[in-house]
């Protein structure tokens, strides 16, 4: 991560570690609602969000 890069280059070494984050991060969102017992509204929530006025 030392060098320098081109502008809009971005590396594997810059990239995965921002992945790998962003999935612990919902990871930990989703079993946040399921252990408070919230899961289920929740999910029916962002089912609802997909259907758009069925």
């Amino acid at each position: 991560m030392g060098r320098f890069w081109k502008k809009g280059e971005l590396t594997f070494e810059v990239l995965i570690p921002w992945l790998i984050g962003i999935g612990v991060l919902i990871l930990m969102i989703a079993l946040y609602f399921i252990l408070n017992g919230k899961g289920v509204s929740a999910a029916d929530y962002f089912k609802n969000l997909w259907r758009f006025g069925k």
